[in-house]
């Protein structure tokens, strides 16, 4: 406990968090740091700046590694766990259950001086009174003593565990997203780019292909499946991907290879645009149906139709030039006389003189009774119509139509019949043929899975198939009484009718998605079509037309809806997250640039004070502690300010300007003047070019690079630097991995100095990695790692080489 007359002074305590209250609560003289009166003046510091922080902080202290921690860091102990027992505890005793992860660590950083950085890991700790997986993102630095001894670990984290969470629950939602869509009933695949490179395909659309799956993805859709284009789709594809808007084709006809064979397809196909949280586009999703058997099943049936009208045409043509025989039979004595053309019809030469019963023998057997029954109505309407079958003399089977009339004597009695016979085997023929073409109709018609349908000229329907019965589960009778109608869903019957009517008037194709009834009273999607059927002159003759079941489809379109309004939800809410963690940070950055800063400022200034006006009554001890002192100070304000700039060079926006890179380096150039002209320097230009950057942090670079020469010349030589930019191609550089298809603004920058060993080109550019010691190089060891993040930030690459002894050079590369 602190005494109350203590006359120490506990501004560094003060506070009115838990953990500033605690802290100065707590008897510390039973713990190795000792009282706090005798506690060295860098652990005051860094106390003060830990309790005052609102970043979760953590300190280690002395040998024993004694804990402290702020209010920021103490949401993390959770409830019933270590909170508050660890506060003055030895890390080992604290932290038994991760002993074995930290212990490294912390001996990297006592033993070697080296800072340590880890981003999202897993360290489990108990607390809520149980051991519970946490992943953190924290950083482990020295803390000097005035000695500039490293007596304790700074550190400085950000529990990450609900960010990880969540990324495991959006990668489990994007797999099952990914499941959703292989597993799919119907073709679907996911064109990423303006190259529209297959992302993703199922095993449907594989097979619509008729490609394996190594075949097409990763590569332009139209690579992958060549014999694609010059049909019309690179257009297509090319407009949703660039406006945006959905393109739907029904029943379209493509050509693709499948089985070695090329073959023309039918399908009907859905484009939509893949648009990201911010609205651009980033690909297309294309869900596909072959329709083929379908188009090819109407199409049998519209040739069926057109045979079927083609045979009535040509039946007329038969009938209006066949001649007609006539005959004319005497009732009182049974005589009969027959022109050349009646006896031709029975296979008699012309004259013949036959009886009447001779005639009646060539008729059919099975077809006497029609001729008799013919001949009593006859004689009760006076007029003959019969057709019946012959054989020929020859035994030619063939078909007369026989007509007649009855003529009367004065007293009303029968006495004469004059009629006519036509030969109609022919129309007998083709109305056979009709008979069997339309048999073999409506077996293909009730073979098929599809509603099939056909109407008249005015758009009355006047056949169904088997299917639309199965389905609705009604009988014709039912049909006809109530109409089709009554199977589309109430809310699409008006639409439907309208639709409908439009098409009969106009004469267009009908297409209209609309819902059937069921015969256990569900409701599914169908995609309706129907056709008019024109004769020579384009005149509609009939309508034919399918209905297919399309709910499976319609299903499966609601689900990725459903599921992409889900993940749109997800991103909003990690956006959010990203804004709130901004807003921490850019709080962290306020504090360490004013308030963290101002207890420095003051221990330079006094320790200044102290040196000047009491240098003569100081003994050479004191003078060399506040020496040490004012370097631990500006040390740390480095520290500071270099931590700031590296920040700050992600949390601007990207505001690109055309800028003269000359510009730049004269103006660092004029900054480094009166340092260069007391070495001995030179920087040399050579020829440069313009670039689009964000001129104050290239200006940054450009002074971080040339310092940083400047720093490691050689002592016995005067430091030169030459600095050149071009615009040169991608393809033109092979050291690192640059696109090939863009061009870049390339800045070299070479010097003079000490170098450095090759294997250590990529550790320089690590925020606090340091090459030489502190005592050797002044510096915190972030100037290049400044370097490197704006080259990040402008989505370029920045390189290093040197040679011990002889010089470094850099190469940056950014994308013009």
């Amino acid at each position: 406990m602190i005494s109350e007359n203590s006359t120490v002074e506990l501004k560094f305590l003060a506070g009115e968090g838990e953990m500033a209250m605690l802290t100065q609560a707590k008897d510390w003289s039973a713990t190795s740091v000792g009282p706090v009166e005798d506690w060295p003046q860098t652990l005051k510091l860094t106390l003060s700046l830990l309790l005052n922080s609102k970043f979760p902080m953590f300190l280690w202290w002395g040998p024993e590694l004694i804990c402290f921690y702020n209010d920021a860091y103490r949401p993390s102990l959770g409830q019933n766990g270590k909170h508050p027992d660890i506060l003055g505890m030895p890390a080992v005793e604290a932290w038994p259950e991760i002993w074995a992860v930290i212990k490294p660590l912390i001996d990297r950083v006592l033993l070697r001086g080296e800072a340590t950085w880890s981003e999202d890991q897993l360290i489990p700790i108990y607390r809520n009174g149980k051991l519970e997986d946490v992943y953190w993102t924290f950083s482990y630095s020295p803390v000097y003593d005035e000695s500039a001894k490293i007596s304790g670990v700074l550190v400085t984290c950000t529990e990450t565990t609900d960010k990880i969470n969540n990324l495991k629950k959006l990668e489990e939602s994007n797999r099952k997203y990914l499941n959703n869509l292989l597993q799919a009933p119907v073709a679907i695949c996911v064109f990423r780019g303006p190259e529209h490179v297959v992302d993703i395909a199922n095993e449907k659309m594989l097979v619509l292909w008729g490609k394996p799956l190594e075949q097409v993805l990763n590569k332009p859709v139209f690579e992958g499946i060549p014999e694609a284009r010059g049909q019309g789709l690179e257009q297509l594809l090319h407009s949703v991907y660039t406006t945006g808007e959905k393109v739907e084709g029904n029943e379209y006809p493509v050509s693709l290879v499948r089985n070695g064979v090329l073959e023309t397809l039918y399908v009907n196909f859905v484009w939509e645009a893949i648009k990201e949280v911010d609205g651009s586009i980033s690909g297309v999703m294309s869900t596909a149906t072959d329709v083929t058997l379908q188009v090819l099943a109407r199409d049998k049936i519209s040739q069926s139709e057109e045979q079927y009208r083609l045979a009535a045409e040509k039946l007329n043509i038969v009938i209006g030039a066949s001649a007609l025989g006539t005959w004319e039979l005497d009732l009182v004595t049974n005589d009969i006389s027959n022109s050349d053309r009646y006896l031709e019809m029975f296979g008699y030469p012309a004259g013949s003189k036959l009886a009447h019963a001779q005639l009646v023998s060539h008729i059919h057997p099975d077809d006497l009774a029609i001729r008799k029954k013919a001949f009593e109505k006859a004689f009760e309407t006076g007029k003959l119509n019969y057709v019946t079958r012959i054989f020929k003399v020859d035994g030619t089977p063939s078909w007369i139509e026989g007509r007649g009339k009855l003529f009367y004597d004065d007293h009303g009695q029968a006495v004469k019949m004059i009629g006519t016979a036509r030969d109609i085997t022919e129309e007998k023929n083709y109305q056979q043929q009709l008979r069997e073409r339309e048999e073999k109709f409506r077996l293909l018609a009730d073979s098929m899975p599809q509603h099939i349908w056909t109407a008249d000229t005015h758009g009355a329907l006047n056949y169904y198939n088997k299917s639309v019965y199965d389905y609705s589960g009604l009988t014709p009778e039912e049909i006809e009484r109530d109409g089709w109608i009554q199977i589309v869903h109430p809310e699409d019957r008006e639409e439907n009718i309208k639709t409908w009517s439009e098409a009969v008037s106009s004469g267009t194709d009908f297409l209209l998605e609309h819902r059937f009834r069921r015969h256990d009273g569900e409701y599914l999607w169908q995609l309706s079509r129907a056709i008019p059927q024109r004769d020579d002159q384009g005149n509609i003759q009939m309508w034919v037309g399918t209905s297919t079941n399309i709910q499976a489809q319609k299903t499966f379109a609601s689900e990725l809806e459903r599921q992409v309004r889900e993940r749109t939800h997800e991103l909003e809410e990690k956006n959010e997250d990203l804004k709130k963690s901004n807003h921490e940070l850019h709080s962290f950055a306020y504090v360490s640039s004013h308030d963290l800063q101002e207890p420095l400022r003051k221990i330079q200034t006094f320790a200044s004070r102290l040196l000047e006006k009491e240098h003569n009554v100081l003994s050479a001890t004191a003078k060399d502690y506040f020496t040490r002192m004012q370097e631990a100070a500006n040390r740390m304000q480095t520290l500071i300010q270099d931590l700031l700039t590296y920040s700050r060079t992600n949390t601007h926006e990207r505001k690109l300007e055309r800028t003269n890179l000359i510009e730049i380096v004269e103006e660092v150039k004029h900054d480094y003047h009166e340092i260069l002209h007391e070495k001995g320097g030179t920087i040399e230009t050579g020829v440069m070019c313009e670039c689009d950057v964000i001129p104050f942090q290239f200006r940054q670079l450009v002074y971080n690079l040339i310092g940083n020469s400047i720093k490691f010349a050689k002592e016995d030589s005067p430091p030169y630097i030459h600095i050149q930019s071009e615009i040169i191609d991608g393809a033109v550089v092979t050291e690192v991995p640059l696109r090939r298809d863009k061009k870049y603004c390339h800045l070299q920058l070479k010097d003079n100095g000490i170098g450095f060993d090759p294997s250590y080109k990529d550790k320089i550019f690590e925020v606090f990695q340091r090459l030489h010691g502190k005592t050797e190089y002044s510096g915190t060891g972030i100037g290049l790692a400044i370097v490197k993040k704006i080259v990040e930030n402008h989505q370029g690459v920045v390189t290093a080489n040197g040679v011990p002894g002889e010089g470094a050079r850099f190469d940056i590369y950014i994308p013009v």
